[in-house]
């Protein structure tokens, strides 16, 4: 990424905490980029598919970002490894950034440690994911920067800064290049004005030139995007089993509404009550079952 001095994008950043995303409003008021959280921990974001996907098809340049949750370098490892793993198969559609996300939440999963023990371990997070072939950099706040990280590391690695004012202010010039590549300046965007189903959602500023949108192949979708699944001839109900069950599972998880783990070839009372959401929001009726103006809705969706 090229630093600016000077704000070249406005941007957001989200996780499955905002719910349902409209990426073509998001698009329509003004959001040139988008950072995902890819997930946290071990685990996936379970909304990480959906939203890239759509970004992408919306023409909205994208970023990732992991929310570590680690007591020592053998969790480190894990969280790096399972960060690669998800975000592997976008590799070369993530034009803005691979963040390393260190904050109070992942303190208090950690235990007491020191600023130098902090850093070590943020810093070995991201030796290992340049290690895969990335560039990564860190965000951080006004605290983190001046009391819990060293200076070391913060001016090792781009710098996505956290601060909801008015001015950037010094603490955000300590990181690569002396500027920070991503301000997140404000956590009260109106969601839905965002086209975010969450009440707030937040708002950044990028100081990176985001490469041209024409080389990041936005109307090539990724495999994630193909139903692997037969789709079904016949109604699909409570106590469907099989492949078409399958399917509409697989739409149910790329809405948000099932685990990928649940797909399982069983339309149990789980299911079942992610497809009355799904219909409930698409506006069709509400009854359960995934007959032809259903299935239909979803591939409408879906494609």
């Amino acid at each position: 990424m090229k630093i600016s001095k000077d704000i070249v994008a406005k941007g957001t950043d989200i996780s499955k905490w905002q719910g349902t995303v409209d990426f073509v409003k998001m698009k329509q008021e003004g959001i040139a980029f988008v950072i995902i959280r890819a997930g946290y921990g071990e685990t996936q974001d379970k909304m990480f598919n959906t939203y890239i996907n759509n970004a992408l098809r919306a023409g909205i340049s994208v970023g990732v970002y992991w929310f570590i949750y680690a007591k020592d370098k053998t969790d480190i490892i894990k969280n790096a490894h399972k960060f690669h793993q998800v975000i592997e198969t976008y590799k070369d559609k993530i034009i803005c950034g691979v963040w390393a996300d260190w904050e109070y939440d992942s303190d208090k999963k950690a235990g007491f440690l020191t600023m130098e023990q902090r850093s070590e371990m943020v810093g070995e997070f991201c030796k290992i994911m340049i290690g895969y072939g990335y560039d990564i950099g860190i965000y951080a706040n006004m605290d983190y920067i001046q009391n819990k990280f060293t200076s070391e590391l913060v001016a090792a690695y781009p710098l996505w800064y956290a601060r909801y004012e008015k001015k950037i202010g010094s603490a955000g010039y300590k990181g690569k290049d002396g500027h920070p590549y991503i301000w997140q300046y404000s956590s009260k965007g109106t969601g839905k004005v965002y086209g975010a189903e969450s009440q707030y959602i937040d708002l950044d500023y990028a100081y990176f030139q985001i490469p041209d949108k024409n080389t990041n192949n936005i109307s090539e979708v990724a495999s994630i995007n193909i139903n692997p699944y037969l789709e079904p001839t016949s109604n699909i109900r409570k106590g469907t089993r099989g492949e078409g069950a399958k399917w509409v599972q697989w739409c149910l998880w790329r809405f948000g509404l099932l685990e990928e783990s649940e797909i399982d070839g069983v339309i149990g009372s789980h299911s079942e009550s992610a497809i009355k959401v799904a219909q409930a929001r698409l506006g069709i009726g509400v009854d359960g079952i995934v007959g032809n103006i259903t299935l239909n809705t979803f591939k409408s969706v879906l494609v």
